[in-house]
């Protein structure tokens, strides 16, 4: 046990380092699409249990551009799906690929 709460010591330690303003849903909207790659933003939407709205903002914190002219940490990347464009689809960045190795290894993986 004090391994774990090593390792999660550890994780928030260097999340805070990252932006001390990240929330929870933030977060988790990143592992949801780190676990399975090319998720779209509906299916997020739907995985986390919130509105259309919520999630694009939790998303866009990981794009490159948060907002407009407001940088974002660019270890997500959005793309219009080419089977029907009316679909996103999300995709780790190499930063963002950077950030998940550190996750895991800072857990233990």
């Amino acid at each position: 046990m004090a391994y774990l709460n090593r390792n999660l010591k550890s994780l928030t330690r260097y999340l805070r380092s990252l932006d001390q303003h990240m929330t929870m849903f933030q977060l988790e909207a990143f592992l949801l699409v780190a676990e399975k790659p090319g998720l779209t933003m509906n299916e997020v939407e739907k995985m986390m249990g919130v509105a259309n709205a919520t999630t694009s903002r939790n998303i866009n914190y990981w794009c490159k551009w948060r907002k407009y002219e407001v940088p974002g940490m660019d270890f997500l990347e959005i793309y219009p799906d080419p089977r029907d464009r009316r679909y996103k689809i999300i995709e780790l960045t190499p930063k963002g690929e950077a950030f998940l190795s550190k996750i895991n290894e800072l857990m233990g993986d």
